[in-house]
This record gives structure tokens, C-alpha cells and sequence, in this order.
């Protein structure tokens, strides 16, 4: 996709210049009608507006990005797994997958995608690495003092929603009550003083804890669903939920054994922090379109076609915008 459209400027010139047929403004000539023609500039001028902008930043972000990554294995096991997945939607609507592609990307062919995805995912690395660069020292420290907590040692009881595939929304919703009621009966029991670990191994649906009594072990940010974690964090040590926390996994009754001290913010911490805080600056809207637009410029992008330049700032200027509509919604 990304060479396409040079690909087809380049043949356009060299066709016509083979073929060395020549309208009446002496202009190479690529159709002939019985008086006049297109010519080979009103083609390349054609094209240029049409498609030139968008391809020739696909084309100078491969070139860069290719340049500054190697395809590692995460990327080819993205592509790999995007390209099944598209399979299957493909496949689910009965529709060839060249025309699936075609319709939903505007690609040719599995080809194509492949150099798509990988441009878009070397484009999330740059997005990623820029964005660290940019984390400040007072960004570091806030994110340790206020986010920063040590490993807490936890158990929960699970009671999951049970539906089936093709349950309809009214389903759906009994089934998510029955769940809930099912958690508040639970904290009843604790309330009158029934043990944690027993009611876990009785009730929980979580099958890899419930025989352990529940227990998750010491956990910290990241290593179990978001909302049992910061339930635990407003816990205080011995005590549990007194109302379900919701998660995609159902609805969770969360105990808080203990809570080790948080670790030093050294070297190796605080490159984890920049990490983290870089991530999720990344993932921010109109985060890349800055990104890239600074890696053009530490190569000293430069035009020779000064049209093209103004389209090229055009469509910058576009995704910008989209940017700036997409965060306000």
C-alpha cells in the first residue's frame, strides 16, 4: 500500500516516455482521445491530491520506523494474531478476505495488511519511547507517592454471572442481580461473624483460590483485575468489602490479610515508573500524530515538492483536529 501509489507515478512517466506519444501541448500523453488526451502530469497531479499526502506519510514512517526497529517476535505474534482475527470476522459475514480488506482498510491483499500493521505497530513503539522521553523527575515522584504501594496480601470470594452465549438482554440482567444478591448474602455471613476461608472454599467460583481458602497471595498493581485492587488498597489490614466490587470476572468479596512496606524508588523502580507514565501519555489523543510528526523532524524531513508539502501539512493538520474532537467527546 505504502509504494502503490510511487509505483504507479513511476510507470506513468516511464510508459509514457517509452511509448514517446505526445498530445498537441507536447506533453506526454498516457490516453489519446480522437482530439487531445491525459497526459502524464495530469495523471501525476491527479494522484498527487487524491492519495499523495497519505501514502507518502506511510512511506517516510516505514522508512524511518524500519530503520530505528527490528521485527521482534511480540510484532510478529501481533500480526499473526491480527491477521486470524480479521480471518475469522472476514469469515463470519461470508466475505472474501481480499474484499473484506479492501472494503474495511483499503488494502489489496494479506500483504498489504501485514505491512500495515506493522507500520502501525512500530508506530506505538516510537509513540511509547517518545512519550518516556518526555516523563519529568515531579511526574516520577507524584506517580511513586500516590500510586506506588507495597505487595498486599489478599483473598477473595468470586461469584461470577452466569448466562448463557444467546441469553437475551433481560437474561442478562437477572443473571447479573442473582450475582449481586448472591455477594450480598456473603458479606451478611461475614457480618455475623462466619469464617472467610470457609465461605471461600464454599461459595467462591474462582476455582484456582477457593480450595486455598481464597487467598491471592500478595498482589500488587497489575497482577489481578484493577477494581479488587484498589478495593483492597482502601481496605484496612484484617478487614474486608462490604459491598461487592464489580469486575469482568463478576462480583468479588475482597479481605486484606496484610500490606508489606512499599519498595525504595530506585534505579530500576524509577525506570518502571517512566515506563508506566510513558504508556499511558502515549495512549493519550493526538499523542502519535505529535510523536511522529518529532520523528520526522529529528531526521530533517524536507520537501522538494512544495504542493505536495501542503498537502502533506493538510492532512496533519486533519488528524490533529480529529484528535482534539475525539478528546473532547
Amino acid at each position: 500500500m505504502k509504494k502503490k501509489l510511487f509505483f504507479v507515478l513511476a510507470c506513468v512517466f516511464l510508459l509514457a516516455g517509452c511509448n514517446n506519444v505526445k498530445l498537441t501541448n507536447g506533453e506526454n500523453a498516457v490516453v489519446t482521445f480522437t482530439e487531445g488526451g491525459i497526459s502524464s502530469d495530469e495523471l501525476y497531479n491527479s494522484l498527487k491530491e487524491s492519495y499523495g499526502a497519505e501514502r507518502l506519510m506511510n512511506l517516510i514512517d516505514s522508512k524511518l520506523l524500519n530503520e530505528k526497529y527490528e521485527t521482534s517476535t511480540e510484532e510478529k505474534s501481533y500480526i499473526n494474531q491480527t491477521v486470524k482475527t480479521t480471518k475469522e470476522a472476514a469469515k463470519k459475514v461470508n466475505a472474501d478476505f481480499d474484499l473484506y480488506l479492501a472494503y474495511y482498510y483499503g488494502l489489496k491483499n494479506e500483504s498489504e495488511f501485514r505491512d500495515y500493521l506493522s507500520l502501525n505497530y512500530k508506530r506505538g513503539l516510537w509513540a511509547e519511547e517518545y512519550a518516556e522521553e518526555t516523563v519529568t523527575d515531579k511526574q516520577i515522584k507524584e506517580y511513586y507517592e500516590t500510586e506506588v504501594v507495597g505487595d498486599i496480601d489478599a483473598s477473595h470470594i468470586l461469584i461470577t454471572v452466569d448466562t448463557k452465549d444467546n441469553a437475551t438482554e433481560e437474561e442478562k440482567k437477572t443473571a447479573e442481580q442473582k450475582a449481586y444478591d448472591k455477594a450480598k448474602d456473603i458479606i451478611e455471613k461475614l457480618k455475623k461473624g462466619e469464617d472467610f476461608s470457609k465461605l471461600a472454599k464454599e461459595y467462591s467460583k474462582d476455582s484456582t483460590t477457593a480450595s486455598k481458602g481464597g487467598s491471592l497471595g500478595k498482589i500488587n498493581k497489575g497482577d489481578y483485575a484493577d477494581e479488587v485492587f484498589e478495593a483492597l488498597k482502601n481496605l484496612k489490614d484484617g478487614s474486608y468489602s462490604t459491598s461487592p466490587v464489580k469486575s469482568s470476572y463478576g462480583y468479588h468479596i475482597v479481605y486484606r490479610t496484610s500490606q508489606d512496606k512499599k519498595a525504595e524508588l530506585n534505579d530500576e523502580l524509577t525506570k518502571e515508573i517512566k515506563t508506566t507514565i510513558g504508556k499511558e501519555i502515549a495512549d493519550e489523543s493526538g499523542f502519535s500524530v505529535k510523536a511522529l510528526k518529532a520523528l520526522r523532524e529529528k531526521n530533517n524531513m524536507k520537501f522538494e515538492d512544495t504542493e505536495l508539502e501542503k498537502e502533506f501539512e493538510k492532512l496533519i493538520l486533519q488528524y490533529e483536529n480529529q484528535a482534539k474532537s475525539s478528546s473532547n467527546n
